[in-house]
């Protein structure tokens, strides 16, 4: 068995107890374990948590193992507007980055490339998940120099996070008179993925919503959770043809997080 397989993985649930604990004002506990960290997700949202810690100080976290991510997480701490892997198989963008046309075409080109080595065979519809979610942080956070997108591709696995510090999901759509009526963060992320919502009223030809995203990422064996205010909705595809759906408080959350893993499919036989 390989060491690090022995540590306990970095995953969504400890990023809502290590939240918790601090939004209550205490030290977490963690017994003495050191936490081994595989995706971006739970590492960025850490970082995104009010009254969190930042990017910059992952690495130095006693209890967290970055390994094969710390160079990317490395250059986020950095701020580097763009940054891709010497393999190609991990890549981000930072802020202005994200209108700028060419360092956003650049970072798609290299997203597209590293999903065709993972094994997708139809990497253009990651890729335009993508799109539309940068997008999102360009349209609707109004704090568009706050805005990070990540890919990460492993064989058979592709991940990506788009995420900013902006006016999260309840405040922008609440500004359409059509969804004024929205009582909270989860309603509004519920609302979200929804057919045609958006911040802009129905006349105005922008948005369509998430749903044509996540419905085609779930095709992929798509697990999607998006992190707005004080909740969290996920969107699992992994386990049959039925999209599990969850909406749960979570600690607060400046802004608007989207973190997506899409798996390859397998060749028959295999």
């Amino acid at each position: 068995m390989q060491p690090d397989l022995l540590s306990p993985r970095f995953d969504y649930l400890v990023v809502d107890g290590l939240g918790r604990a601090r939004q209550r004002g205490g030290v977490p506990q963690l017994g003495g374990a050191i936490f081994r960290a595989d995706t971006l997700g739970p590492a960025i949202e850490l970082a995104h948590l009010e009254r969190g810690i930042s990017i910059g100080d992952l690495d130095d976290q006693n209890w967290l193992d970055c390994g094969s991510l710390a160079p990317i997480l490395s250059a986020l701490a950095g701020e580097q507007q763009q940054w891709l892997a010497p393999d190609g198989r991990r890549g981000l963008i930072l802020g202005s980055g994200l209108a700028a046309e060419a360092v956003l075409n650049s970072f798609k080109i290299d997203a597209h490339r590293a999903a065709l080595a993972a094994g997708f065979v139809k990497p253009a519809l990651l890729v335009a998940a993508v799109g539309e979610l940068i997008g999102n942080v360009i349209d609707h956070s109004e704090a568009i120099g706050s805005g990070v997108a990540v890919f990460s591709a492993e064989v058979g696995r592709f991940e990506f996070v788009v995420a900013d510090t902006g006016i999260g999901a309840l405040r922008s759509l609440t500004r359409n008179p059509d969804h004024a009526i929205l009582s909270d963060d989860g309603a509004a992320l519920l609302a979200m993925v929804e057919a045609g919502v958006s911040r802009f009223a129905r006349d105005s030809g922008h948005g369509n919503g998430f749903r044509p995203i996540f419905e085609k990422l779930a095709d992929m064996s798509g697990h999607l959770r998006f992190r707005s205010g004080g909740y969290a909705l996920t969107l699992d595809g992994r386990f049959g043809d039925r999209i599990a759906r969850q909406i749960a408080q979570k600690p607060k959350l400046r802004g608007l997080l989207a973190a997506v893993t899409c798996l390859a499919p397998r060749a028959p036989g295999r």
